[in-house]
């Protein structure tokens, strides 16, 4: 948890003299409760600035490629990221219920071309099992920043907008909950994609 901070603040600090880092939306973000932030994700910088621009600890869902391996995996454990495989793991509904932030990417992996991917229901069945909200975000310039096939930083500004709370309820019949999450999936990545555009 020290870490997370420390590393919170130094990385802040760097984003807001060389990103220019802003935010935008704050005033959407709930007062108190368990939520899910859903981004983009453009970039390997993208939860470093997430977590900057948040005033709160965020447990982040990691793919367990990245989570297991070696020389990460005790680090992500202290931390108490959460790993994931194929299913939402039980841990995450657990943060959620006990009034803890989770921070996750719906696309699943970062992009290569700079545009925003298709979602998986991973968010908006996690926010209709848990009834919390979901925190929509866009950010923006991290991919001109740092590109998945690119080795080299580029000083680029970066924005991060967080849009109006989702909320996505049970349906009256079971048999509805996968076409359900499908369309409040669409429904959340067409946000993240105003958000992107500025609308």
């Amino acid at each position: 948890m020290i870490l997370y901070w420390l590393t919170r603040f130094l990385f802040g600090i760097f984003a807001r003299i060389f990103f220019r880092l802003k935010v935008e939306g704050e005033e959407n973000l709930p007062k108190e409760g368990g939520f899910i932030l859903a981004a983009n994700h453009a970039s390997s910088l993208d939860p470093f600035v997430i977590s900057a621009a948040m005033p709160f600890y965020i447990r982040w869902l990691v793919i367990y490629e990245y989570y297991d391996q070696g020389h990460f995996k005790p680090l992500l454990k202290w931390m108490r990221l959460i790993r994931v495989k194929n299913n939402l793991p039980k841990e995450a509904f657990r943060a959620l219920l006990h009034a803890e932030v989770i921070g996750l990417f719906p696309e699943g992996r970062r992009t290569w071309s700079g545009r925003l991917g298709p979602g998986r229901p991973g968010a908006a069945a996690l926010a209709r099992r848990t009834s919390c909200p979901v925190i929509p975000l866009g950010i923006l310039g991290s991919f001109a920043a740092l590109a998945r096939a690119s080795k080299r930083l580029s000083l680029h500004p970066i924005t991060v907008r967080i849009g109006a709370p989702l909320f996505f309820s049970e349906p009256a019949n079971k048999k509805d909950r996968d076409r359900l999450d499908e369309e409040n999936t669409r429904r959340l990545m067409q946000t993240i994609a105003e958000l992107l555009r500025g609308v």
